[in-house]
């Protein structure tokens, strides 16, 4: 399933969202990870986020189109 990519900047702002909605400094997360460090806590907030992207994302069902065959009783 082929679903549109969000740009960097949405998926840090949602992430913004998310993590100051529980109550965590944002800046704190995004401090560590200036300064060179590789939080876990980034990571997870950027994963928590694509997921809930990806699971607003509309699905789509392709359906083919089939001509109706006569099935015949022997």
């Amino acid at each position: 399933m082929s679903t549109p990519r969000s740009t960097e900047e949405e998926i840090t702002a949602r992430a913004c969202e998310l993590a100051n909605e529980q109550g965590l400094a944002w800046e704190a997360i995004i401090a560590e990870e200036q300064v060179g460090r590789d939080t876990a806590e980034l990571r997870y907030w950027r994963d928590l986020t694509l997921k809930e992207l990806e699971a607003e994302q509309p699905i789509v069902l392709v359906v083919e189109d089939s001509t109706l065959k006569t099935v015949g009783l022997d």
